[in-house]
This record gives structure tokens, sequence and C-alpha cells, in this order.
């Protein structure tokens, strides 16, 4: 099987990124809606959580602020992960037609650093504040020290792609 072209390796990934967009996608607007209930009816964010914790709801329960900000940082995960999958879908159209170094490449690759930067913080936040929500005991924080080197190379490559494009500008001046 060819690297680049149709029926390639990068038009099977760009295809597998699409079919899991549809996922995320739906997933991102189901947290985004609980979020905003969560701001706008209090009430049944706070029986959506005494449903999943198993606990004898409370019609006159406020919602915690953790509460909330499990709302916010589930959003946020979802978000970035639909983000990250755009711009990788992006980057194998690129690389399928066979201009990898394009300009636009180097901005899609700095968006899913950005993207891995906000699921980082979102599951750091969410390490902390969905057990607060469920009513037990917080969590330590393991920083994943791999995710974070990762997101340090992603943004490497980007500059990578920036010299790359840049020096096929130049050859493509060259006579």
């Amino acid at each position: 099987m060819k690297l680049i072209g149709r029926r390639s390796i990068a038009s099977v990934l760009r295809w597998v990124l699409g079919f899991m967009n549809v996922f995320v996608t739906l997933c991102a607007v189901a947290a985004g809606l609980l979020f905003v209930a969560a701001l706008v009816a209090p009430d049944f964010a706070a029986g959506l959580i005494d449903g999943l914790s198993d606990t004898n709801a409370n019609p006159s329960r406020d919602l915690l602020l953790s509460e909330r900000v499990t709302y916010a940082a589930a959003f946020v995960a979802t978000a970035s992960t639909w983000w990250i999958l755009n711009h990788l879908r992006r980057i194998f159209l690129a690389v399928n037609q066979g201009d990898a170094f394009e300009p636009a490449n180097v901005g899609r690759l700095r968006g899913v650093g950005l993207g891995l930067i906000g699921v980082q913080v979102s599951s750091a936040i969410l390490t902390f504040s969905a057990p607060l929500a469920e009513g037990v005991g917080g969590r330590d924080y393991d920083a994943d020290l791999g995710a974070w080197l990762g997101i340090l190379i992603v943004f490497m490559l980007a500059e990578v792609f920036r010299q790359g494009a840049a020096m096929r500008d130049d050859q493509q001046m060259t006579v």
C-alpha cells in the first residue's frame, strides 16, 4: 500500500479520523448542552449527577461549584478533541495531495498542540472536580510526562514544517 495519493495510508487515516469525528462531535454537543443546562437549569444538572452517582435525588439541592466545573471541563475536553481531529484531517488531506509542507500545516500543527494542552488541562481539572461532584474524596493528579513531551514535540514539528515550507518556497523560486 502506498503512503500518499488515492487508496493510500494517508487517505485511510483521514477516513478513520472522519469517522471518529462524527462521534466526538456528538459528544461535544452533548457536553456543551449539559454545561449550558448546568448554568441555566441547575436542578436538572444536579439531578443528573445524583442519578449517575446512584444517590437519592434531592430536588431542592443546589448545584455545587465542583459540579459546574466538571461540566465545563468535560466540554473543554470534548471540544479540544474535536479541534485536534479536524486539524489532523486537514493535515492528512494536504499529505494525501502531496503537499505536506504547505504553510497552512504549520498553523494546523500548532492548533493540534493547543488542543492537546486543552485536553491535558481539562483532564487535570476533571481529576479534582469529578470525585468532589460525586461526593467522593479528591484524587491525586499524576502529571502524564509523556503527554506533555508529546505536546512539546508537536510544537517542534510545527517549526520543522515552517522551515520545510520556507525551503519549498525557496526551491520553487529558484530557476
